[in-house]
């Protein structure tokens, strides 16, 4: 490591491809760190609005829709659903879908019968927390921790 970049910051924005993710068998996703400036602050300004009616049922629902609107907007930056398991796969005419910003924000916003709009949701923020791990890992390995 140069001793000049030392200091440099992390550039949390261009993301890293992630596999092996538990709630998306066979899906890959590409995504930023969950501590990317702009989600952190999607995330509180969510917790603040709702406050209280997260303690409710439709609460839990308004927020976990609305949080997947945050992951698509600064977390899912590309995925690939060409190996995805049948529990998971979503198909446009018999093809993966291709990911779009568009399909990206319909699916990590979906409340369908199948769940799976919560299994991106939630295989998009493990994802994005695993970057974050990464990160943080290297952050350690620089200042000789």
């Amino acid at each position: 490591m140069d001793i000049g970049k030392l200091n440099d910051p992390i550039d949390l924005a261009p993301g890293e491809w992630i596999e092996d993710i538990p709630a998306l068998p066979g899906v890959r996703v590409k995504v930023r760190s969950t501590n990317f400036k702009p989600y952190e602050s999607g995330i509180q300004g969510l917790a603040r609005r709702l406050g209280k009616k997260m303690n409710t049922d439709d609460g839990i629902v308004k927020f976990s829709l609305a949080t997947g609107k945050v992951l698509a907007d600064h977390i899912l930056l590309d995925w690939d659903l060409s190996a995805a398991d049948e529990d998971v796969a979503i198909t446009h005419d018999g093809e993966p879908l291709a990911y779009s910003a568009d399909n990206a924000m319909l699916v990590l916003t979906a409340n369908d019968k199948h769940g799976l709009g919560k299994a991106y949701r939630n295989g998009v923020e493990w994802a994005g927390d695993r970057v974050a791990d990464r990160l943080r890992a290297r952050a350690a390995e620089v200042a000789g921790n």
